[in-house]
């Protein structure tokens, strides 16, 4: 995969006092750290003021031009490369454009620069391996985020919009969702969604909404001592009559009785085949696979 990227161009680059490179574009990524000066890059009408210290990434056929604002002249490193990646563009275009008092990235940019200088038969590699650590730097807050753990499914088999929409039920289970407010998170339609949803998880948006709803409320039953009216509250649910029907339908139990079984320590009063997978991963402490959902119970 790495010899998918190139180094076109790496150096140091001037603007004299109040100098401007107009705006263009090109069809490759231009990676810069400020050394001296302010500067006001212009990125597809957005402007971003930086200085000394920061490092900017302007993406791959972005319209942009570049200000000197302050000062005699400005200077600053410069990387161009290109990629073929997918993964590769991808880093990039979630990589924040400016990451402000970087002093990881200029180090390895003066290495990048040095060995452009001095030439070696490992001089590609060496470069392009030092350009990849500045590109996971800058791009850890969109990578952590896209890798995010989830809280009650188990989902990594899945495609990013899926599990993006499955975290964000995860975190909004007790409100009273629409379908529109859920697509309202995803880039995609709400008919593609929908249906890639189902694909891979073989359940339905709102049909794993219950189940993380039910997956909190046998936590809650199991860890607190909250009343089975406040659960309902708490897990997004209409009234106690429309948990307790949802619950045993999950659980194969009423949460009262579940509650009451739990206490004596009974915790397997029904056939293990039946046994519901929502309760054992809440009393084993792990996520629940969908797979081990039976069709009975969605």
């Amino acid at each position: 995969m790495r010899n998918q990227i190139k180094i076109l161009m790496s150096g140091v680059s001037k603007i004299n006092r109040d100098g401007i490179f107009k705006a263009h574009r090109h069809p490759y990524y231009q990676l810069n750290h400020i050394m001296r000066g302010t500067f006001d890059y212009v990125i597809d009408g957005h402007t971003y003021s930086v200085s000394a210290g920061d490092t900017v990434l302007v993406p791959m056929n972005s319209m942009h031009s570049i200000t000197q604002t302050a000062g005699d002249e400005g200077y600053y490193f410069e990387v161009k490369f290109s990629t073929f990646s997918p993964r590769d563009k991808e880093i990039c275009d979630g990589a924040d454009i400016v990451v402000p008092g970087d002093t990881f990235s200029p180090e390895l940019m003066r290495e990048i620069f040095r060995e452009t200088e001095h030439a070696s038969t490992e001089s590609d590699t060496v470069k392009t391996t030092y350009l990849y650590a500045i590109l996971y730097y800058i791009s850890a807050a969109a990578r952590q985020k896209e890798g995010a753990p989830s809280k009650y499914i188990e989902v990594g088999a899945y495609s990013e919009p899926v599990r993006n929409a499955i975290r964000f039920l995860e975190d909004n289970y007790a409100k009273h969702l629409t379908i529109g407010e859920i697509v309202a998170h995803s880039a995609m339609k709400k008919s593609t969604l929908c249906s890639r949803f189902k694909q891979e998880t073989t359940m339905t948006i709102f049909e794993c909404l219950m189940v993380i709803r039910i997956r909190k409320a046998v936590e809650l039953l199991s860890f607190t001592e909250a009343s089975l009216a406040e659960i309902s509250k708490a897990t997004g649910f209409a009234s106690v009559t429309h948990f307790s029907r949802v619950f045993a339908k999950h659980v194969m139990i009423p949460p009262g009785q579940y509650r009451r079984h739990l206490a004596s320590q009974n915790l397997y009063w029904i056939d293990a085949e039946k046994a519901s997978s929502i309760a054992f991963a809440v009393l084993e402490n792990t996520k629940i696979n969908v797979e081990t959902l039976t069709a009975t119970s969605l």
